[in-house]
């Protein structure tokens, strides 16, 4: 080295390259915004709005993690193997839950470019099988994301996040009473990231994908947040969609001659609804609107830190929503959102207004009424996970250097646009190979010319949709659209009027261009046109992998792709252990579960087990005063099934025999029975719709039930705890007590 001649070495990245932040919000829809001509507090991202271009006619696949894909690749969601939710990965090539290698994604493009690339909140992107320990091919570090922190689920509790950093299940870093909240932490994550990256590299620049929770359910925000809002809603949300949509025509949101969508006469008239619902619905939308502009102020801190930093004005930011307002939360909505997906039992109202005080807090996992989501989506028709105009149009702004502030665009423009723009505002042409594989072709176009003009012709003219078997299609300002009634929940089967047999669907068609929000159906006008553009969506469908068509989750289940999923038939777990719910024991069937000790338990033994879940919906083993305590809660309570364990007890065990709309719960010490009931109560296929951990000799930041508190760590003495699913088995003693000198 001493003779030769030094090489200079090349920057690995432009010294004039600009930063970009990718801000995704979940399930805000139309309305919900007052750039959009809300009146809900969302006073940052109303400040990029100001300093940014707004569109008012950009569209998304009517679903999270599709549209996330058609952000993310630039192609259209069932080409690359995103045609639906991962959670249930079908074994179609347009369902697999998983990316072709030819498919990369803005993060690995920005990343051969010198970017650092960091990744911060929601990701539902991996198969269901791969959450737990990988393959992480599909986790953000997969998909060209140098650093993770956030959840990889749908959805998560605001309060207990079941968060991940880069390949690690973590727990909060604090407690609720402390005052933790996802939101704010995600704001203090990407602060952190920030920061760190100036104090190695003045001026490397970064991709900041900065994807929140809000308002996604559960609808959870400080309680100062919500109370700003008492007393905003009372009129209801027929008088909330008239006075929106004039502010939209004051901004230019929406053409001066657009008149509301009808009101579905499965949404109740507000004037019809008896004064205790009405306050029950009134509060349920502050708890959403203090949760948006909880949001809206940890996203501003972020904006706020580039901004102090001298950086905002060298960053593009992008700021887009998944999908429309969801109605997941049926008719009535519910302080406990969880029993919707996994029972087709009608709400009970008296038990709602019982948790009226719960709403938003630590007792609930909430979501409000589907007349609140029709009204967030004003003036347009239906909701998330249609393809109708409220289910797929969306909140947009970009902004940029350059850029006309404070603009609107009201040219059409779709999600897999999002990628190209972005490269061509970086000057960076689309790479034909990421990582040496040859990349198959965008889907996306760049939104740049009209962007930047006002008058320019639509780059995008044509666009298919199909959600859960809704389905549309654009093309030259005309769209048509299907009927379709998804058959997700009992309430959309039994109330929402439309085709429930893809044999029987029709399809409306509506001219855009002069109806806003598809309200004059010109089907029976013009069925040549309907025709062709039926036609044109199949072909489309063909060449994007959209067939087999389905409109439930039980077919996907008869099809499901778990090729990771191996969990052990009888698994043994050891104090410490905490295991996700994908790989840990199916217990709807019945279950024993055996917790063994080195010594007797002693007198007045207490603490936690194995818990699962929480207050919300959960069950728990634990010791309280040397009683031996099985805890179920649910939507309808708790129920608590104890017994006195003698001090010289090592095995103690819970069977749990499912029967006819009935549990029974036998507690036994060393083999002998010390407590039996029986229970009006079953055991649920999930507890959370984010997972919930087992955990193993601890519990989590929320109990199941208040005689614990968490962590209340198990006594030392605990060795293992065993489960055996199915028919409980006679516990052999001989066995159990020679695995416990094994241990010690």
């Amino acid at each position: 080295m001493a003779t030769a001649e030094r090489q200079p070495v090349a920057r690995p990245y432009r010294g004039d390259a600009k930063n970009v932040v990718v801000i995704v919000m979940d399930d805000l829809g139309f309305a919900h915004l007052g750039s959009y001509g809300s009146d809900l507090d969302t006073p940052a991202l109303d400040r990029l709005a100001a300093r940014g271009v707004r569109l008012t006619n950009f569209h998304t696949t009517a679903i999270c993690s599709p549209t996330r894909a058609c952000l993310l690749t630039g192609r259209n969601h069932h080409r690359v193997g995103m045609g639906m939710l991962p959670d249930l990965p079908a074994n179609f090539p347009g369902y697999t839950g998983e990316f072709p290698d030819e498919a990369g994604t803005l993060a690995q493009i920005l990343r051969a470019e010198g970017y650092a690339t960091m990744c911060i909140g929601k990701w539902h992107l991996v198969p269901r099988d791969q959450r737990a320990i990988g393959p992480f091919d599909m986790w953000p570090s997969g998909l060209g994301f140098d650093r993770y922190y956030g959840f990889l689920n749908g959805e998560t509790n605001q309060w207990t996040p079941n968060l991940v950093r880069d390949h690690t299940h973590l727990e909060p870093p604090a407690t609720p009473e402390e005052g933790y909240h996802l939101d704010a932490d995600l704001a203090d994550q990407a602060i952190a990231a920030l920061r760190e990256l100036r104090a190695a590299s003045a001026d490397r620049p970064f991709l900041l994908w900065y994807a929140t929770a809000a308002p996604h359910a559960p609808h959870q925000a400080p309680p100062e947040w919500i109370e700003a809002y008492a007393g905003r809603f009372d009129a209801g949300w027929d008088a909330w969609r008239a006075a929106t949509l004039e502010r939209q025509k004051d901004l230019g949101v929406v053409p001066a001659e657009t008149v509301l969508s009808d009101r579905p006469e499965w949404v109740e008239p507000w004037d019809q609804i008896d004064e205790p619902r009405r306050r029950l619905y009134a509060r349920m939308m502050e708890v959403c609107a203090g949760f948006i502009s909880h949001a809206d102020h940890q996203i501003g801190r972020v904006l706020d830190h580039l901004e102090a930093t001298g950086e905002l004005d060298d960053t593009v930011v992008v700021l887009v929503s998944d999908n429309g307002a969801s109605a997941e939360g049926g008719p009535h909505g519910s302080y406990n959102q969880l029993g919707h997906y996994i029972s087709d039992e009608a709400d009970d109202i008296d038990d709602e207004l019982a948790h009226i005080d719960d709403l938003g807090g630590f007792r609930s996992s909430g979501h409000y009424p589907w007349g609140w989501a029709l009204a967030g989506n004003t003036p347009l028709r239906r909701w998330k996970r249609y393809t109708f105009e409220g289910g797929v149009r969306d909140p947009f702004v970009i902004a940029a250097p350059g850029l006309d502030a404070g603009a609107l665009r009201h040219q059409y423009a779709h999600a897999v646009d999002v990628l190209p723009t972005v490269l061509d505002l970086l000057g960076i042409d689309v790479p034909s190979t990421v990582e040496g594989i040859d990349q198959m072709s965008l889907d996306g176009v760049s939104l740049l010319p009209v962007i930047r003009d006002a008058r320019a012709p639509e780059v995008r003219t044509t666009q298919y949709y199909e959600c859960w078997g809704s389905r549309a299609i654009y093309h030259d300002g005309w769209k048509a659209v299907t009927d379709h009634v998804n058959q997700l929940t009992v309430n959309e089967r039994n109330l929402i009027i439309g085709s429930h047999d893809f044999a029987d669907d029709r399809w409306a068609l509506f001219d855009t261009r002069a109806d806003f929000n598809e309200r004059n159906d010109l089907a029976d006008q013009e069925p040549e046109r309907l025709a062709e553009l039926v036609q044109r969506w199949t072909e489309l469908a063909e060449a994007n992998q959209v067939f087999p068509l389905d409109d439930s989750a039980r077919a996907r289940v008869m099809h499901l792709r778990l090729p990771w999923l191996m969990s052990p038939p009888e698994p043994s777990y050891r104090p410490g252990d905490k295991i996700h719910e994908v790989t840990g024991p199916l217990l709807a069937g019945g279950y024993r579960v055996t917790a063994s000790f080195a010594e007797g338990v002693g007198a007045g033994a207490t603490g936690v087990l194995c818990e699962q879940g929480d207050w919300i919906a959960g069950w728990a083993l634990y010791l309280a005063d040397g009683w031996l305590c099985w805890a179920l809660a649910g939507k309808g309570g708790a129920h608590i099934v104890r017994a006195e364990v003698p001090v010289s007890a090592q095995v103690l065990a819970a069977d749990c025999q499912v029967g006819e709309d009935t549990l029974e719960v036998s507690l036994t010490a060393d083999g002998t029975l010390i407590g039996r009931q029986s229970l009006a109560a079953g055991i649920p296929l999930a507890w959370a719709p984010d997972g919930a951990f087992l955990t193993i000799g601890y519990g989590r930041p929320f109990p199941v039930v208040d005689e614990y508190r968490p962590p209340a760590p198990a006594p030392r003495s605990l060795v293992e705890v065993r489960f055996a699913t199915g028919a409980p088995p006679t516990i052999d003693m001989d066995a159990e007590l020679a695995r416990l000198l094994r241990h010690q």
